[in-house]
């Protein structure tokens, strides 16, 4: 009589050996408090932590002038829905002048203000460790705040487990956490360029801009770059053609964002990007948009140009607004916009290039 084989073990998913790695990290840390801001890394971390130490994993969301609207609502339904302890603290990072005049490193400053007020939360709440949102594949990107992650002795785990942005999202997926699929986002201090000083009406007026677009023009991920009285909108590339394609929806968000106070309203012909204010440091990321060996036809010509700091803005004919709906046209007109090493975004102004060639 034979015996039979015992069953094989199956042989864990790359994704599941790293969640498996994750929570052994987790497991011996008894008692947590983990940096949340909402979005889809913070969250998946807390409802990880949550899953294996339960009610002794607290996420803290900072909550000040640089968190968007409604932001602090939606982190705080994600953890009601986990039923995961919360605590909100206020920081103040805009009245420490080293994070207010917006220096390269300002991210620094930010994480510095909230790893201060965990630091205290973890004395005072018995707590072992902080934690943040890092994941593997933002080692390596310029992220200040890292710098000060390292100084308070605060743990990545997700870095450590190895787990990618699409690990993250993946998990998110499985598990229910709504924002998984959520673009990424970044607190409205980030839309200011370097050097350009941060202050309270300054990202309202970020924040009202972008709830302009997001809620009157039905766009989903959107970035508004405050560059002083100069709005530079990013948007996807099918938003930013089909925008292209409507001088009257131009005409109306140039309106709303001189009323919220843009002396000039403009539209980035390369859409959105993460970090394009690195451009001006020659960080730029590369952009599947150019293609400069494409055919080089219909290339519309500027009625007029000016220069804005480090913005090349066009004024150009209703026909040729339409031209640059097509990506193609679009990039090619990109790149003979920022020839001048000086010049590191093309815009369109809105709102006032509704010429026709016919009047």
């Amino acid at each position: 009589m034979t015996t039979a084989a015992p069953m094989a073990e199956p042989i864990a998913t790359p994704l599941e050996a790293k969640l498996r790695s994750l929570e052994e990290l987790l497991s011996p840390m008894r008692r947590v408090l983990i940096a949340y801001s909402g979005g889809v890394d913070s969250a998946m971390l807390a409802v990880a932590a949550h899953r294996v130490l339960g009610d002794d994993a607290i996420a803290v969301t900072a909550d000040s002038e640089s968190y968007a609207r409604g932001e602090l609502e939606a982190a705080t339904a994600i953890v009601r829905q986990f039923g995961i302890p919360h605590r909100v603290v206020h920081t103040r990072e805009l009245e420490n002048p080293d994070y207010a005049s917006n220096p390269v490193n300002r991210c620094y400053f930010c994480k510095h203000e909230l790893f201060t007020h965990m630091e205290s939360m973890a004395a005072a709440e018995d707590v072992d460790y902080v934690l943040y949102g890092q994941n593997a594949d933002d080692v390596g990107d310029f992220r200040p705040g890292a710098t000060a992650a390292r100084e308070f002795g605060v743990r990545a785990p997700l870095q450590e487990a190895a787990m990618t942005k699409a690990d993250v999202r993946e998990l998110a997926r499985s598990w229910g956490i709504p924002v998984w699929d959520r673009p990424a986002t970044a607190c409205l201090s980030s839309r200011f360029p370097y050097g350009t000083p941060v202050t309270a009406r300054g990202l309202r007026m970020v924040d009202d801009a972008a709830r302009v677009l997001r809620e009157g023009c039905g766009v989903t991920q959107v970035r508004v770059r405050h560059h002083d009285d100069v709005a530079r909108i990013e948007l996807e590339p099918e938003q930013l053609s089909s925008m292209l394609r409507d001088a009257a929806l131009q005409s109306r968000v140039a309106s709303e964002l001189a009323a919220i106070g843009y002396r000039v309203t403009t539209l980035d012909l390369r859409g959105v990007r993460s970090g394009s204010l690195n451009e001006v440091l020659g960080t730029a990321a590369e952009t599947d948009l150019i293609d400069i060996e494409a055919d080089p036809h219909h290339q519309p010509v500027a009625l007029a140009t000016e220069r804005l700091g480090p913005i090349q803005v066009v004024q150009l004919l209703d026909e040729e607004v339409t031209q640059l709906a097509d990506p193609d046209v679009r990039a090619r007109f990109v790149e003979r916009s920022t020839a001048d090493a000086d010049v590191h975004y093309a815009a369109l102004r809105l709102g006032e290039q509704t010429m026709s060639a016919r009047t």
